[in-house]
């Protein structure tokens, strides 16, 4: 192995000195020792000359509380142009100096889930990572800002906005929003104040078929976190049918031996009801009552029928007939023994 190491350095030499008796070896080697005299020279001379360089560091936040959360982090990145000598320029980026720049979280006032650092502060935490001689040019941010969170979330109820309205022919059966309520993180101060989290206004008019819609929620305030920041909203539409329901007329608080006769006893009420919902509805649904004290002083010997209870998913309600005729009869007592 020796041996062939030895070898190897006698063929380098031979090969040097074969160089060497080449017509203008010499001149070429004294040409390339001036020219490496000479960018050393050039180099120094541009090491002790100021330039301005810039630096592009990432920013980390450190040592948030464990019951904090980040909403909205701070800037990836900021641009920094430095003013100083070229080797100290050089330096920096050599030993890799603004490679990232880090915040202490817990050295920055907080108010309302915001923390700051404005140009006076920024410019001192930027110059404790330089010499005395390095000069601050410029920054592209003249205030590093995030916010944050309580890491307990509540959950509130999601709350629709807007206007939304079928065809005259139609009718909405019900409006959901799924999920109906979301897990809300906000600055703690702030949190006792949530009661319901708003979609985006949303504008349906002359609807005739049903609407489902992602729609992304929008935090409140910069302080804030929606999880999950999407729902979906569903508007259920059908048709409009007609249908109608014969209900007794019931007399309502008589005194004791006062009976109601009703001409005729029952009245048909017509609504208008969703195709979906037609077969759910029947009687037992409705109220419709003749009170004592409506015709107890009544001359008339008519009374005007009203629905006291109704079903909600109907609408268009008619009686027929409206009026009715009534008779009191007075039952006989029974005798005490």
């Amino acid at each position: 192995m020796v041996g062939k190491e030895s070898r190897q350095i006698q063929s380098v030499k031979h090969l040097f000195r074969n160089f060497l008796r080449i017509n203008n070896s010499r001149e070429f080697l004294l040409f390339l020792f001036f020219l490496f005299i000479s960018f050393g020279v050039w180099y120094l001379t541009t090491l002790t000359n100021e330039y301005e360089m810039k630096y592009t560091p990432t920013l980390k936040l450190k040592n948030l509380p464990k019951e904090l959360r980040v909403a909205t982090p701070l800037p990836e990145k900021i641009d920094i142009v430095l003013k100083d000598k070229g080797d100290k320029l050089i330096e920096y980026k050599a030993r890799g100096t603004f490679k990232e720049l880090t915040i202490d979280y817990r050295l920055y006032p907080n108010t309302m889930g915001r923390t700051a650092i404005y140009g006076a502060e920024l410019n001192k935490l930027i110059a404790a990572h330089l010499a005395s001689s390095t000069q601050i040019v410029s920054l592209s941010h003249d205030t590093l800002s995030c916010h944050v969170a309580s890491a307990q979330g509540k959950r509130i109820p999601v709350k629709v906005t807007g206007h939304i309205e079928a065809n005259n022919q139609y009718q909405i059966d019900r409006i959901r929003v799924i999920p109906d309520s979301i897990t809300v993180y906000t600055a703690p101060a702030l949190m006792d104040s949530l009661k319901a989290v708003n979609l985006p206004q949303v504008h349906y008019t002359n609807l005739t078929d049903s609407v489902s819609q992602e729609l992304t929620l929008v935090p409140s305030s910069p302080s804030t976190i929606y999880e999950p920041h999407e729902v979906e909203l569903r508007v259920a539409v059908s048709p409009y049918v007609t249908k109608s329901i014969d209900i007794p007329i019931n007399a309502h608080l008589f005194p004791y031996g006062v009976s109601l006769k009703t001409f005729p006893s029952k009245a048909r009420v017509t609504f208008r009801i969703s195709l979906e919902d037609y077969n759910k509805v029947t009687e037992k649904d409705f109220e419709l009552r003749v009170h004592y004290a409506q015709i107890k002083d009544n001359p008339t010997g008519k009374i005007t029928l009203k629905l006291e209870a109704s079903p909600s998913n109907i609408s268009n309600i008619k009686i027929e007939p409206n009026e009715v005729d009534y008779l009191l009869e007075m039952n006989a007592l029974p005798l005490l023994p």
